[in-house]
C-alpha cells in the first residue's frame, strides 16, 4: 500500500504510524511541509495522513486551504484518510466543522470510545494518550464521534472513510521528547496541571501501539 504522510513542522513525527507502516512493509512517502514540499496527488496514494502542528487550522495560510482541499477530494473519492490533531480539524473543518477554543489539554489524560467504535474495534477502546491542544473542533454534519475525554468531548470522528484524532495515539518516547524539546512552553497553564518533568516521565504505553498494529 502506498501511504503519503504530511508532516507539519520538523518535531511532531508519525511516530507509531512509522512503525506500523514499516511492519507491514508499505511504501512511505512524508512531505514536509516545513520544507515548502508540496502536496501529494490524490493518485499517488492509497492512504493519506495527516499529522499535527502548532498552527490553527484557521490561520491564513495558503497552504492550509490547498490541504483542506485535497483531503475534501479524499474523502469525497471514499479513500481512507486519518488526521491527528491538526489532521483532524482540518478534516472537520473540509466539512463544515468549526475550530473552537477548548480547556487547554497538554499531558496525559485518557480517552474513552463511542459505541461507533464497534465497526473498527471488537470492543470498547479506553487508553491513556498524549494531548497537546488549545484548540478543538465541532463535529462535521454526518461525522460519528469516537471517542471523548473528561475535558472535552470531541476527542475523535470518523466521516465516511476517514477518522480524525484530537490526541496523539502516535506518541513514541521518541516523539515525545521531540515535542518536549521544541514546544515546552505550551505546557503551561495546561488544565491537565502537569510539568514538563511529569509529561516526559510517563513512557507511552503499549496499550496504544497494539491498536494501530491490529490493522
Amino acid at each position: 500500500m502506498k501511504i503519503s504522510i504530511i508532516q507539519h513542522v520538523a518535531f511532531e513525527k508519525p511516530g507509531l504510524i512509522a512503525e506500523w507502516a514499516q511492519f507491514h512493509q508499505h511504501d512511505v512517502n512524508i512531505i514536509e511541509i516545513f520544507k515548502q514540499q508540496k502536496l501529494p496527488r490524490i493518485q499517488d496514494f492509497d492512504l493519506l495522513i495527516v499529522l499535527g502542528g502548532p498552527m490553527s487550522a484557521d490561520d491564513d495560510i495558503s497552504w492550509l486551504f490547498e490541504e483542506r482541499r485535497l483531503i475534501k477530494e479524499v474523502v469525497d473519492q471514499n479513500k481512507p484518510m486519518l488526521g491527528i490533531c491538526l489532521g483532524a480539524q482540518q478534516l472537520a473543518k473540509a466539512y463544515g466543522g468549526r475550530i473552537v477554543a477548548t480547556p487547554k489539554e497538554v499531558g496525559w489524560a485518557s480517552v474513552t470510545s463511542s459505541a461507533a467504535i464497534q465497526p473498527l474495534f471488537s470492543e470498547a477502546v479506553h487508553c491513556t494518550a498524549l494531548h497537546w491542544h488549545g484548540e478543538g473542533f465541532t463535529l462535521p454534519e454526518g461525522a460519528q464521534r469516537l471517542f471523548t475525554s473528561d475535558l472535552w468531548e470531541n476527542q475523535g470522528f470518523m466521516l465516511k472513510n476517514a477518522i480524525g484524532l484530537q490526541f496523539h495515539l502516535e506518541t513514541t518516547l521518541e516523539t515525545l521528547q521531540n515535542i518536549i524539546k521544541n514546544d515546552a512552553a505550551f505546557v503551561e497553564n495546561s488544565k491537565l496541571e502537569q510539568s514538563v518533568a511529569d509529561i516526559l516521565a510517563t513512557t507511552p504505553s503499549a496499550i496504544n501501539k497494539k491498536y494501530y498494529f491490529r490493522y
